[in-house]
């Protein structure tokens, strides 16, 4: 039976600890939760790998990555967060639909060229979240222009088209007519090299669950 002065310390700490989808009373990792006392006036954050799971914590995940890779793609350094969601009071909202936040842009951005794209975007979503009608929007015209754009549901999968687009060489050739040659000519070599450029999966794709849906432009 759990000691009186265990259970009021279990009780405690479950104040401290924030977004984690355990019950300290009964936690196996309770003995690990606790081995970093935090600062005095301070929270501390749970580990990711309790955190319960959300947009937020897989878009977390995506840049813990992107920022032990930097070494790797050099790239990476520049991958960011445009914060146009979350909660805001009236005041606040107005000054920064004045300072330009809009409505729409996607949560991920890779600002350099790769194969015949001219930047990345990624929108994260999670588990039965769709996209809003101006995020759509967004990611078609991003498209139109050059832009690789995918949504993804979860981390691995975002993680897995940034490693793909890391991986095109750079060019500014357009992707349509590249597309076409690569599917229709009978030069397998020159099929294989124009193949080089794009990505597998088609732009504006949504990757869920394992699973490809859309695609349209």
């Amino acid at each position: 039976m759990m000691a009186e002065g265990e259970l009021f310390k279990k009780l405690i700490w479950m104040f401290k600890v924030q977004d984690c989808c355990h019950i300290c009373l009964f936690c196996r990792y309770y003995e690990v939760c606790i081995t970093e006392e935090p600062e005095k006036g301070t929270w501390r954050r749970m580990n990711m790998r309790y955190a319960l799971k959300s947009e937020d914590t897989e878009q977390i995940t995506v840049i813990q990555w992107a920022q032990h890779n930097v070494c790797r793609n050099p790239e990476l350094k520049w991958l960011y967060h445009c914060p146009n969601g979350g909660s805001r009071n009236q005041r606040e909202a107005v000054k920064l639909k004045q300072m330009g936040v809009k409505a729409g842009v996607a949560d991920l951005c890779l600002p350099y060229p790769k194969g015949i794209y001219c930047g990345l975007y990624i929108e994260m979503k999670y588990g039965s979240n769709r996209q809003q009608e101006s995020q759509k929007e967004f990611l078609k015209d991003m498209a139109a222009a050059g832009h690789f754009v995918a949504t993804c549901y979860s981390a691995e999968e975002a993680i897995a088209v940034i490693k793909e687009y890391l991986d095109l060489p750079h060019s500014g050739k357009e992707e349509s007519v590249i597309r076409d040659v690569a599917r229709f000519t009978e030069d397998e070599r020159l099929r294989r090299e124009l193949a080089t450029n794009l990505m597998q999966i088609p732009n504006n794709s949504i990757l869920k669950d394992g699973g490809i849906k859309g695609g349209a432009m």
